[in-house]
């Protein structure tokens, strides 16, 4: 789960914000919804999962566990390569988020599946 907090402050609202739902985030629904914006030709444009984007942004730069757990979930969903830049991202934060990256990848072959779609690019 991604802390309801930790969804607002990345999207620069308060805590208590009406604008999201109420509780926090479930990596499986978020991991979807962030396959389904990077999915759409222009990535970049405003789409309604754009929010996805900057909250993983915010994922990789202050909580590269939350962030490796949303991408290893989204892993394993169809249309996961999608994840491959997202992943580099975190790879290229320090030393200590790669070796983290490939210990889980170790026990995990859905993980691996899309670092070798890294490595492929």
């Amino acid at each position: 789960m991604i802390p309801r907090a930790v969804v607002a402050e990345a999207l620069g609202l308060p805590e208590d914000t009406d604008a999201l739902p109420p509780g926090d985030l479930p990596l499986d629904r978020f991991a979807a919804r962030l396959i389904g914006y990077l999915s759409t030709p222009d990535a970049d444009s405003e789409t309604p999962d754009a929010w996805t984007g900057v909250v993983m942004d915010r994922l990789i730069a202050d909580d590269p566990e939350l962030a490796l757990d949303a991408l290893a979930t989204g892993a394993r969903l169809d249309g996961a390569a999608v994840l491959s830049d997202a992943l580099a991202d975190l790879g290229q934060r320090d030393a200590a988020t790669n070796r983290m990256i490939e210990k889980r990848a170790s026990a995990d072959p859905a993980l691996t599946a899309l670092i070798a779609a890294v490595e492929e690019e």
